[in-house]
């Protein structure tokens, strides 16, 4: 009994990754399935973290991107079988949440370069291998997992179903492998946030001997010196997803010789979401009445004014007639938003492997892949211009901010009126393939080993479609035509971030179709809004009537079209040297890539502001065909050493150059209008984007206790140069000052670090104390980054990295027992240098504490436990300085639980 828990579990898997980490010409960390489709963490993202230099970002609590060396998700290339896998994302960073973990035999984790591998990593590439017939024990093999997923935040169970089925024939020579998943998850997400912070002098109100006195940023009665930083507005919210994946993949075998193996493979996976977000939200605008400042400059307090106000002080409008809404800007919002994702994904692949000498081996590789994703959701506001002047404070009880609210008022429905009404069915096409012929060539009685040339061609496409209406999502804004009764419903959520804080007990939600019928409802189109005469109204009305679904159908926007082209030619050469004591490697990459961006211009004929509202309307001209040509040249040199100081002591040394290429649909030729008076906004792709170079040096010492257990620590320096990062800048369009984002080629800069790791298992002490173990590491980063400082008054450092990283693991495993607690940990860290108003985006430290128990009831029959999040640890984000508060977010504990049967 003992015997097969250490040949099928925890130590099974560690010493399996300790295994390719020691054999590896390169500097690589691994993870490794714990037995037959069953990999060590329900998530393949949650099973990377626990590698040294390795982070991971959530969605909806699930680990769904990777950060490696401080780098973001777009920054590592991650393939599936050598190969690289189309996504549905908007850019070309793999979601890790698409594929279950029962079809994963093995991940590894490649920190240095070599010549044969795909480039694109600069912080690291991720290999999936999918399991493989000819590598198991042979005969017949099946697992299957039967069990459930609790989220604590939702108080429901669903299903987690996991299969897995494989055949070799006794001499090996023919394997056929299936395995399949279905899961469906229920999470929820709160949230209190700000949406960022105003960075400038905007005119404010304060009460000089009594009477209301208008004051604008070039007053010397201006409160503070200096810019100002006040919120752009405080929102409560609710988000409720279910998810929905389903996997299959297969593999076929044929070995016909011991020269000759034909493979062919393939992955399907399609994964919904079917979301919900409500939100009450409060748009904060200039002017701001008797605002109070810290010694920052942040706001700590201000109010909004109230239509009561107003009417009380007809003097101060009369001085100052052209402000918005009459001078009124309390105001709430109600906002019932689905959030859908309807997606799938596959590839498809055949490898063949030949001998035709002794000493020459021949690879041919040819995949295709695809995915889709189509999004069709609402996003549907309905508030009111308040009565009372309400209160903004930011901290208004356990660091949170509040506003003062009526709850009598927000949350009667009578005094509810329409606003913005936003529909769109936005849609993602990537298609695929690529083709590589590799060979080896092996040199007997010499300090040359062997020699690898390769080439290989890939193209892949991006389409994104815009479908919405953005061109009548404001047929009702002003807050001004009445609601139906009935049609609001109250959404209790008192126990919103574990409720009070001075949150407002319910919002108003919506029945998205019976809502959208009343919109569409010839009557509701025929009350008069926005100072319309009713024979103006009624001609409004046909107009938008009269256009392709109505005013709340989709309509194709092709300025939002990004169709964009690459091509990748490659060749390589690698030399492998060595001796009984070292090893080492060199050669280089060669890659010409061509690109193609394509889309359309659709210029701006007029800019309106909407009557009663602060809102932006566009409208734009016809739309003409574009197209941008690119290409480049990329030659990318990498060595790596090996020596062995001792039979268990390895030192390794590597240099490499390698590229990043911008994200294909940061390429497009699409440009997007919105915003507000006080804040326009732009958007759209960058088809001048440059690929992000960096220069790589690596030094590791590693010392091998046993076949499990191991310490290693190791440095980096990466010389970087064109870093690519989303950044939001204050652009001059049409007479104005918008915020535009977009990605950009940015600073140079370094990044260096230390990472140490070590794994060690008791099991040489014998009875109960030898089924203990720990594992461990801690990466320390820093950096130093040189950006335009003319375009801010902050430095940043590179989105994404955390100067201290670590996690830690205690595992038993003996008597039928297998258990693991881990804690994960990353120290606070930049999320975006210009995020939301052009101002930084920062999250605090969070660190997890996860177990996994299981226990044999039998050699084939196990019962298990996973916690993830047990102790419901909540994100906290910042913008610069902590004081300047973004946001407090709870996505609950997660449990899985079930039974995995083995025959």
């Amino acid at each position: 009994m003992q015997d097969e828990i250490v040949v099928t579990g925890i130590r099974a898997s560690l010493s399996s990754s300790a295994q390719v980490k020691r054999e590896a010409n390169q500097i690589v960390d691994s993870i490794s399935a714990v037995d037959v489709g069953k990999f060590p963490d329900a998530n393949i993202a949650e099973s990377l973290q626990r590698i040294t230099g390795v982070a991971i970002d959530r969605s909806g609590g699930e680990g769904q991107f990777i950060t490696v060396r401080g780098l973001g998700p777009e920054f590592n290339t991650v393939l599936v079988n050598g190969r690289v896998m189309a996504t549905d994302n908007a850019g070309r960073e793999f979601s890790f949440d698409v594929l279950s973990s029962n079809m994963i035999q093995r991940t590894d984790v490649f920190k240095s370069s070599v010549p044969e591998l795909q480039e694109g990593g600069i912080g690291a590439t991720v290999n999936i291998v999918t399991a493989r017939p000819l590598k198991g024990p042979g005969g017949l093999q099946a697992a299957a997992q039967i069990g459930g997923i609790y989220d604590r935040s939702r108080k429901s169970v669903s299903p987690d179903l996991a299969a897995t089925v494989s055949y070799a024939n006794p001499d090996k020579t023919f394997g056929v492998l299936l395995a399949g998943s279905y899961t469906k998850r229920k999470s929820q997400t709160d949230t209190i946030a700000i949406d960022g912070w105003i960075n400038g002098r905007p005119n404010i109100v304060q009460s000089i001997g009594g009477v209301p006195t208008l004051i604008t940023g070039t007053d010397p009665r201006y409160p503070v010196t200096g810019n100002a930083n006040l919120p752009q507005s405080l929102y409560y919210q609710r988000a409720q997803e279910e998810r929905e994946r389903i996997n299959v993949s297969g593999a076929i075998q044929l070995k016909p010789s011991d020269n000759l193996e034909i493979t062919v493979d393939g992955i399907y996976s399609r994964f919904n979401i079917s979301g919900v977000t409500r939100r009450l939200d409060n748009f904060m605008a200039a002017p701001y009445f008797q605002p109070t400042f810290d010694g920052t400059n942040t706001a700590t307090g201000l109010t909004m004014l109230g239509r009561d106000f107003i009417a009380q002080n007809p003097q101060f409008l009369a001085a100052n007639p052209d402000l918005t809404n009459n001078g009124v800007n309390a105001k709430v919002d109600h906002v019932y938003n689905t959030t859908n994702r309807k997606s799938d994904s596959y590839q498809i692949g055949a490898n063949l492997k030949w001998n035709p000498a002794e000493n020459i081996e021949l690879r041919f590789d040819a995949s295709t892949t695809g995915a889709n994703r189509r999004s069709p959701n609402a996003y549907l506001v309905y508030g009111a211009l308040l009565p009372y002047n309400y209160q903004f404070k930011l901290d208004g009880g356990n660091g949170i901010p509040s506003i003062s609210y009526d709850n009598n008022i927000i949350n009667n429905a009578d005094l509810m009126r329409l606003h913005y009404m936003g529909i769109d069915a936005n849609r993602s096409r990537d298609r695929g393939s690529e083709y590589h012929f590799d060979t080896k060539w092996d040199v007997d009685g010499s300090i040359l080993r062997n020699v690898m040339v390769g080439l290989s061609y890939t193209e892949r496409r991006k389409i994104n479609r815009s479908f919405n209406n953005s061109d009548t999502s404001c047929t009702y804004c002003g807050y001004q035509v009445p609601i139906a009764q009935g049609l609001l419903k109250p959404y209790q959520w008192g126990d919103l971030l574990g409720g009070g804080q001075n949150i407002p007990p319910s919002v108003f939600e919506v029945d998205p179709q019976a809502f959208l019928a009343y919109l569409n409802n010839p009557a509701t189109l025929a009350i008069p809004s926005n100072g319309r005469t009713p024979q103006q109204q009624a001609a409004f009305a046909a107009q938008v009537q009269a256009l392709d679904g109505g005013p709340f159908g989709v309509r194709e926007q092709l300025r939002g079209t990004v169709n964009v082209r690459e091509r990748l030619t490659a060749g390589y050469i690698s030399m492998q040297f060595g001796n009984d004591r070292w090893t080492g490697n060199a050669g280089v990459r060669v890659i010409r890539t061509q690109v193609l961006s394509s889309g359309f211009d659709t210029p701006v004929t007029s800019i309106n502001n909407t009557p009663g509202d602060d809102t932006l309307q566009y409208t734009y001209g016809a739309a003409t065909a574009i197209a941008v040509r690119s290409s480049y040249v990329n030659a990318l040199p990498s060595a790596n050493i090996k020596y062995s100081l001792t039979d268990k002591l390895i030192a390794r040394a590597a240099f490499s150059q390698t590229i990043t290429r911008p994200t294909l649909t940061d390429l497009g030729v699409n440009n997007d209008y919105g915003g507000r008076i006080a804040v326009p906004l732009s958007s759209g792709g960058n088809p001048s984007l440059l690929p992000f170079r960096s220069t790589n040096y690596d030094l590791s010492l590693e010392w091998y206790l046993s076949r499990v257990s191991y310490i290693s620590v190791g440095g980096f320096y990466k010389d970087l140069s064109d870093f690519l990062e989303l950044q939001t800048l204050p652009v001059e369009r049409f007479g104005r000052i918008y915020q535009d984002t977009r990605t950009r080629n940015g600073q140079t800069g370094t990044i260096k670090g230390i990472e140490v790791g070590a794994q060690y298992s008791l099991d040489a002490l014998g009875g109960f104390v030898g089924g203990f173990g720990v594992t461990g590491n801690y990466t320390y980063v820093a950096s130093s980054a040189t950006r335009d400082q003319t375009l801010s008054d902050f430095s940043c450092g590179y989105n994404g990295l955390s100067p201290h990283s670590a996690n830690g693991s205690v595992f038993y495993e003996k008597y039928g027992i297998s258990a693991r607690v881990s804690y994960n940990w990353r120290s606070d860290y930049l999320r975006n240098c210009r995020d939301s108003q052009s101002r930084p985006r920062n999250r605090s430290a969070y660190g997890q504490l996860d177990f996994n128990l299981s226990y044999d009831l039998t050699p084939n029959f196990q019962v298990y436990l996973q916690g993830v999040n047990v102790t419901n640890q909540y994100i906290d984000e910042w913008s610069a300085i902590e004081e300047r508060y973004l946001l407090q977010q709870e996505t609950g504990a997660r449990y899985n639980f079930g039974v995995r049967i083995k025959l």
